[in-house]
C-alpha cells in the first residue's frame, strides 16, 4: 500500500485525500497562449484554472476544489509600492 500513500496527500481544507497532481505539457500556437493569458487576466484567474474550467466544459471531471487560484499574492499596504516597475 506504499504506492497508494505516495500517490495521495491529505487535503488541508477538509482532511480528505487529494489526488496527486502531475504535469501536462502541450505546445500551442503563440496566439492561443496570448488569448489564454488575456482571458486569465480578465477573469482574475490563473491560466491553470482557465484550462481546467475548459476541460470541464468538454466533459472531463474536474473537482471544484481544483478550480481555485493557488498563486501566492503579496499584500500591498495602502500608498506603498511593492517595488515592481
Amino acid at each position: 500500500m506504499a504506492s497508494e500513500r505516495s500517490s495521495t496527500r491529505l487535503n488541508g481544507h477538509n482532511g480528505r485525500r487529494a489526488e496527486r497532481e502531475v504535469p501536462v505539457q502541450v505546445m500551442v500556437p503563440e496566439k492561443v497562449r496570448r488569448q489564454l493569458a488575456i482571458i486569465s487576466a480578465e477573469r482574475g484567474e490563473s491560466i491553470r484554472t482557465v484550462v481546467l474550467r475548459a476541460l470541464g466544459e468538454i466533459g472531463i471531471k474536474v473537482p471544484k476544489a481544483q478550480l481555485v487560484d493557488r498563486r501566492g499574492r503579496r499584500r500591498q499596504t495602502r500608498g506603498k509600492s511593492n517595488g515592481a516597475v
